[in-house]
């Protein structure tokens, strides 16, 4: 069998997957404790017992070059040599050629004995490409990896999950190119390699800059292995960058050293004088005890501390991925870690690719700290509409100053004429209709997170004429906003929303809305008597009704907000049941994860509208799981 992965929840580029084996489904992101067959520090039974551990990996170089265990995998398998009925990878021998040099290992001998063994996922035999290669030796090892990826594919015709490794040094181009053949060849397991030496230096935005070159080459419904990536400090901003699968041998080389793993950094045993781990075996064992244990004894116990500190970090980024706060966790722990930090900074750098996998908003707000959590894509990517928005307005301006809720508590009798409203907020000046919007309304920030605006600069930026300043009457409750307020936030909301074009198609004719009572929020749009829109509160966004998807479609060509769903799905998509990826022919380029689109078929027929649940490539990469979720259809009209 091939790699068969499903998104099941994400948070821009993070996710959380299932990649399902010959011996059972595997829950990403996840960790692979490596096992050495002739050492088996702890057993991979004790590692799904006690940790959870759902996969583990284990050498198929160290495995073939002894009678003994060869023996025992030819005849058991490489389940029955492990004695773990769950899923085993198995590495080819690279990093051991990396470190010990030629090893006389035949690379298509090595692939057919890890089929033969039984693993759930073999390892192509790759050319480790160091740090300070050349140009020319590293894009030698990328041509002799891609080809024996090529005949380990095509040998094994589909049967198995094959992982195919992107090499290339610290030479981006060559990374993307590699991982666009391979991608090219068919690989449906890719790992990310080389990048150990980056990980024992420190070289945190190199390796950064590494796997966001591969990603960009990559199938994006592949699983992504980090390949000796196996310390917690990573695995935040590794994920965060659509790395789904780690392995750690470390675990077992510092319990070696007598050192000591926790979420941000290592220490060795003899520098504790307290020992601040709650885990079962530091609860259970005082510093003292510790360090008085024998070799073997305590080399155990610290294998297992470092085990414990590894799986709960992966678990805190997989809760992180379910809240979609995998940001604000991955900005924490960078900032513990000076070269870390450096990586977050580089990371940043990377807008064009990460703001298309950014979902349009959250179930969690945002936490701003200073100007460099403004520089998320999320946050960037409202700047940049609001810009496109305000261009050449040519109006006069109020500023009012204020807290939030800035449009819930205004007292709209300041406005004279014209004027647009723009409030004082930490995210810089901004329309005050949009100040419900995520993901403004739904951030808490330092006061000092961003020097205050400069005024005047805005208006000449924008092309505002005259302006004042006041400092506002806010309301306290009740509610008094006036028509006219509601409606230019329904225009503004629109615009930012669906871009002015559409705006102007949706709102073109009679506008009548309601709102709550209670609260004076807005609540649904109609057009000429018409339900078009439903606002959302908790995000200041809105909802497409059917009504509205028609306005839509009558009022756009191809390829603007479609998803074109196959013929053979679109009686049950046109029902009300969500859009799966492998009925997707065709989407817009500009959707984005959490955006309303609308569903057609392959003559551009309206069958329903919904939510997008990934973007453009990701529906047409995907073979399972939904790429719309679909909400409205024509008998809900």
């Amino acid at each position: 069998m091939s790699a068969d992965f499903e998104l099941i929840e994400r948070d821009g580029m993070g996710r959380i997957c299932t990649l399902r084996t010959p011996h059972g489904p595997v829950e990403t992101p996840t960790v692979l404790p490596v096992i050495n067959p002739n050492r088996k520090l702890i057993t991979a039974h004790e590692m799904r017992k006690d940790f959870g551990a759902q996969m583990v990996i284990t050498n198929s170089y160290i495995i073939a070059r002894d009678p003994r265990l060869r023996e025992i995998a030819a005849s058991s398998g490489v389940h029955g040599l492990l004695e773990f009925d769950g899923p085993v990878m198995t590495d080819s021998g690279t990093f051991q050629s990396y470190v010990y040099g030629n090893l006389g290992i035949d690379a298509n001998e090595i692939v057919a004995l890890q089929r033969a063994f039984g693993s759930d996922v073999s390892t192509v035999l790759d050319i480790f490409s160091e740090p300070d290669f050349s140009r020319e030796k590293a894009e030698e090892a990328v041509r002799i990896t891609t080809d024996r990826a090529s005949t380990a594919l095509r040998l094994d015709g589909g049967r198995g999950i094959i992982a195919c490794t992107v090499q290339g040094s610290l030479y981006p181009d060559l990374r993307e190119r590699a991982a666009r053949e391979l991608s090219a060849l068919g690989a449906d397991y890719m790992a990310v390699g080389g990048i150990v030496p980056l990980m024992e230096r420190g070289m945190y935005p190199e390796l950064v800059d590494v796997v966001m070159a591969s990603k960009k080459g990559m199938n994006p419904a592949c699983p992504v292995h980090l390949f000796g990536a196996g310390h917690p400090l990573i695995f935040p901003i590794a994920a965060l960058m659509g790395c789904d699968i780690f392995d750690s041998a470390s675990y077992a080389k510092y319990a070696q050293d007598d050192r000591l793993i926790f979420p941000d950094r290592t220490v060795h045993l003899s520098e504790l004088e307290y020992n601040p781990c709650l885990c079962p075996v530091c609860s259970d064992h005082t510093l003292k005890e510790i360090k008085s244990a024998d070799r073997t004894e305590r080399t155990g116990i610290l294998a297992r501390h470092n085990l414990h500190i590894i799986f709960s970090e992966i678990r805190l980024v997989k809760q992180a991925i379910r809240e979609q706060r995998l940001w604000e966790l991955a900005e924490n722990r960078a900032r513990s870690n000076p070269s870390l930090f450096d990586s977050y900074i580089s990371l940043l750098t990377h807008y064009d690719f990460l703001e298309r996998f950014e979902p349009i908003s959250r179930k969690s707000g945002v936490s701003v700290v200073d100007g460099v959590s403004l520089s998320r894509p999320s946050i960037r990517r409202f700047s940049y509409r609001l810009d496109a928005m305000r261009a050449g307005t040519g109006r006069d301006m109020l500023l009012v100053g204020g807290t939030k809720p800035y449009f819930s508590h205004l007292d709209f009798s300041l406005k004279s004429g014209d004027e647009d409203i723009v409030a004082r907020t930490p995210f810089g000046l901004m329309p005050i209709t949009l100040t419900e919007t995520y993901p403004f309304a739904q951030s808490s920030y330092s006061l000092n997170a961003v020097p205050e605006p400069r005024v005047l600069e805005y208006l000449s930026k924008f092309g505002y004429g005259s302006f004042r300043s006041v400092e506002g009457k806010w309301r306290r409750g009740g509610n008094t906003v006036p028509a006219f307020a509601y409606i230019d936030l329904i225009r503004k909301v629109c615009e930012y929303q669906f871009g002015a074009g559409l705006s102007a198609s949706l709102l073109s004719g009679k506008i009548e809305f309601t709102h709550s009572n209670s609260t004076g929020k807005l609540r649904m749009v109609l057009r000429d008597g018409k339900q078009i829109l439903f606002f959302r509160t908790g995000e200041g966004l809105f909802s497409l009704k059917f009504e509205g998807a028609r306005l839509i479609h009558s009022a756009t060509q191809p390829p603007a907000m479609r998803v074109v769903c196959s013929d053979d799905a679109a009686d049950f998509v046109s029902s009300g049941k969500s859009l799966f990826c492998k009925f997707v022919k065709e989407a817009d380029a500009c959707i984005r994860p959490g955006d309303e689109c609308i569903v057609v078929d392959g003559m551009d027929r309206l069958l329903a509208c919904g939510r997008a649940a990934m973007n453009r490539e990701e529906m047409l990469a995907f073979r399972k799981g939904v790429a719309v979720d679909v909400r409205e259809h024509p008998s809900s009209a």
